[in-house]
């Protein structure tokens, strides 16, 4: 109730036989009673009493319920039962339905939300379907803390009358989500999902953490929302071949969000390497390398190009190694070796780590920079993390860093300025993985 009342100018009635008035407003006994038409109905009794409260929404012309009650076919037989006779109900009275057993749903662009104690959705274009509650809840709040935005959420439930499939089909014409993601335990209608998901990816990126893929994952998908989670290779095949990128969770999943809403495709999976130590290039190196990803050889002109920049004992291959110089947001060596990757024609993206800016805290606690000298300090480094972002732009090569120094604040701080960083070249590496695959499904498809 009250994340309707603050969700924007609408009539919310509360129904409720035992008491007169909710939250301030007047409750009715039934919503037969309410003079006013009603164009959704949120149902919250227990499981029994939810055939009953269908045949009065019948009964008042109500076309939409959120059924968020549980205790249906996640039970086992007799909630399967009356999970059934309650989609019966429905069917015969033209309602349809999210849920039974559902956390609610969220649309930011209407301000309508059912769901009882996830905060207000921020505004963005990407959507999330999750059969899940709380993980969906969790998927919301880390995001957002990311600075992700999010235009809708549903959480499925036991998907007894609206499938996941009927949401994939409207996100996919739905002009206010760019990017939709998804957490799955089993699709009721396979065939469907992947015809549908075919048509989508190719106009927009379709995210999927797939569970239930081994055989105590698949018994508690079960009992959780009544999935049938299905052979893990039919799933994996299908997601490849319809375009679907596959990540294992919540984390990788914002991760390769993060990347897709700011940074472009690469042209394909050759990546660039500059970093501000030996070590640090070693192990970007093999974490590109497992991931399938090329550590290209440099071209004679940036070779020449980075020679003139760096001391002579610099190693003169991929990956660049900066040998220790003094790298602040104001030196402009790290700038300029990043750019001469990002023009050579062997390169499709670049892993950076490299100190190019910092957070507050940093500059105070390890520089020991004044008020005034973080002032000018910051912008510098805006100044040139703008000039890294008309680059990336004009190239079309993605850019991702690793901080040598794995700083929160100084990764949030590259986020807001659209430059995805990340916690470990791992990370970093896995999602170029997934851009650089998803770029070359979509240029195999076009052909």
């Amino acid at each position: 109730m009250w994340r309707l009342l603050a969700s924007g100018e609408r009539h919310v009635y509360p129904v409720n036989p035992n008491v007169s008035e909710v939250m301030g407003r007047a409750a009715y006994a039934r919503i037969i009673d309410i003079p006013e038409p009603i164009d959704l109905a949120v149902i919250v009794v227990r499981s029994s009493q939810v055939p009953t409260v269908l045949q009065e929404c019948i009964q008042k012309g109500v076309k939409a319920a959120v059924v968020i009650s549980g205790g249906f076919a996640e039970t086992g037989e007799p909630g399967t039962k009356l999970e059934a006779e309650v989609v019966k109900i429905a069917r015969q009275g033209g309602i349809r339905f999210i849920g039974p057993n559902t956390m609610g749903h969220a649309d930011s662009s209407s301000r309508i939300s059912t769901l009882a104690w996830t905060i207000e959705l921020t505004p963005g274009p990407v959507a999330l379907i999750a059969q899940s509650g709380n993980l969906g809840n969790r998927i919301l709040l880390g995001g957002m803390n990311l600075g992700i935005g999010f235009s809708k959420f549903i959480s499925a439930g036991n998907e007894a009358d609206l499938h996941l499939e009927d949401y994939l089909e409207y996100l996919g014409q739905d002009d206010h989500t760019k990017i939709i993601t998804a957490y799955v335990e089993g699709l009721r209608e396979g065939r469907r999902f992947f015809q549908l998901a075919k048509e989508i990816t190719a106009r927009k990126p379709v995210i999927v953490i797939k569970a239930g893929g081994t055989t105590e994952s698949a018994r508690a998908a079960r009992s959780h929302t009544g999935a049938l989670a299905g052979s893990e290779a039919v799933y994996a095949a299908a997601f490849r071949q319809a375009g679907v990128i596959r990540v294992e969770d919540d984390d990788k999943l914002c991760d390769v969000v993060i990347a897709l809403l700011n940074q472009p495709l690469p042209r394909s999976n050759r990546v660039g390497i500059l970093a501000i130590g030996g070590g640090l290039g070693v192990v970007a190196t093999e974490a590109c390398e497992r991931e399938g990803l090329v550590v290209a050889p440099l071209t004679s002109v940036t070779i020449d190009r980075l020679s003139a920049l760096l001391p002579p004992r610099w190693p003169h291959a991929n990956p660049v190694d900066l040998v220790g110089m003094n790298a602040t947001a104001d030196n402009s060596v790290i700038l300029a070796s990043l750019l001469a990757l990002m023009e050579d024609e062997n390169i499709d993206a670049v892993l950076l780590q490299a100190p190019l800016a910092f957070g507050v805290n940093f500059l105070t606690n390890i520089f020991h920079f004044n008020a005034e000298e973080i002032k000018a300090f910051e912008e510098r480094q805006k100044s040139n993390l703008s000039m890294l972002r008309q680059k990336v732009s004009e190239y079309g090569k993605p850019v991702f860093v690793v901080m040598p120094v794995n700083d929160l604040e100084t990764n949030s701080y590259f986020l807001r300025q659209g430059i995805p960083a990340y916690a470990s070249p791992q990370r970093a590496a896995r999602v170029l993985r997934h851009l650089a695959w998803y770029k070359s499904y979509l240029d195999s498809n076009q052909r």
